[in-house]
């Protein structure tokens, strides 16, 4: 149950991925704290989730797991929705009335029973949600984390260091990897020593060498008709100071560079495909873990003329997406979808879709 598939531009932390696994592979021991059960935590936009999702792929070619599940724990309502997929997969009976906690207590039984398995918890940043006592179960179940055991483990990716895991912290790229990304993803091929390779170094440090920042710098470059490191650091010192004058003082989700680089893209959207942008301003109040285009489309008669003839032609609108997915803003997931997704791309189409912000 794994929601994504694997990114084939992912490099780099190799030595990081190995600690991960020597740190699952360690002697078990019922007394160590936390056994089995790790967090990347970090900063917004360093790549805890798709090291995981390596991670996922990885242990998938090495058969280290019989079973891998992928839960969104942003909210406990898609916590819960989690363990109801899990349960309809392992086909575990339940009641007809039957509610989402009672899934869940199902869930954590039979995963205690069952080995060889790897549930990663995405986005766990707010602890609370794996609380039950707003759910009436307290006196069954208090946490919604099943128990682990040799073969038995749980990775949590959060912002949160003090999650109830062994803390792992995810580092920034190093500046080879940051330059070898941004090569990759504008498709200009940089030599040690170049010119191109000195003004890719300075990118890598502008944007702190963020794997968020680098991966919506390079499509934006890629797009551009001069395709050139050096008018994209113009453009983004440009925009860098409009950023720094509207954003509020204070502790922030993600830094400046990812603020900068993501509003130079929508500028280009905004300049280049102005009725899309009205679709992104939409999706930006959704829940970025899966909006599904039937949700979108149903909903198209209460939006404005230019956002409903948007919605409800289907070539406007996959352009607008693929537009959006060309800057790395979405990911608009094609393939057959889990049960829930209720729509299709096309009416002729049997393939179940969701966008991803």
């Amino acid at each position: 149950m794994v929601p994504d598939l694997r990114n084939e531009f992912f490099i780099g932390r190799d030595a990081f991925l190995k600690t991960l696994r020597r740190k699952f592979q360690g002697t078990y021991s019922p007394d160590t704290r936390y056994q089995g059960r790790i967090a990347l935590f970090g900063m917004g936009g360093i790549g805890k989730t798709q090291i995981a999702l390596e991670f996922i792929y990885r242990s998938r070619a090495s058969a280290s797991y019989s079973r891998i599940y992928w839960i969104s724990a942003v909210t406990q309502e898609s916590l819960l929705d989690g363990y109801e997929k899990i349960a309809k997969l392992a086909k575990i009976p339940m009641p007809r009335d039957s509610k989402p906690i009672d899934a869940a207590e199902q869930v954590l039984s039979w995963l205690k029973i069952t080995p060889s398995w790897l549930l990663v918890l995405d986005n766990l940043d707010d602890i609370t949600n794996l609380s039950t006592r707003n759910l009436g179960k307290s006196n069954i179940v208090s946490v919604l984390l099943p128990e682990t055991g040799p073969g038995q483990h749980i990775l949590i990716t959060t912002r949160n260091p003090h999650v109830p895991a062994q803390g792992l912290e995810v580092p920034l790229f190093k500046e080879r990897d940051s330059i070898a990304l941004l090569s990759s993803l504008s498709e200009i091929q940089v030599c040690p020593g170049s010119e191109e390779y000195m003004v890719a170094q300075r990118i890598a440090k502008e944007l702190g060498n963020l794997p968020l920042a680098i991966s919506q710098a390079g499509p934006f470059i890629k797009l551009k008709s001069d395709r050139s490191f050096s008018k994209f650091i113009e453009q983004y010192a440009e925009s860098r100071s409009r950023v720094n004058a509207w954003v509020p003082q204070g502790p922030r989700s993600y830094p400046h560079s990812v603020a900068t680089t993501w509003i130079m893209s929508f500028n280009e959207i905004r300049t280049n495909n102005p009725i899309a942008e009205g679709l992104f301003h939409l999706l930006a109040f959704l829940n970025a873990d899966g909006i599904l285009i039937g949700f979108l489309k149903s909903g198209a008669e209460s939006m404005d003329e230019d956002l409903q003839r948007l919605l409800l032609n289907e070539f406007e609108f996959s352009e607008a997406l693929l537009t959006f997915e060309t800057f790395s803003l979405i990911k608009w997931d094609r393939k057959t979808a889990v049960s829930g997704f209720i729509d299709s791309c096309k009416p002729s189409s049997k393939m179940k879709c969701q966008i991803r912000i």
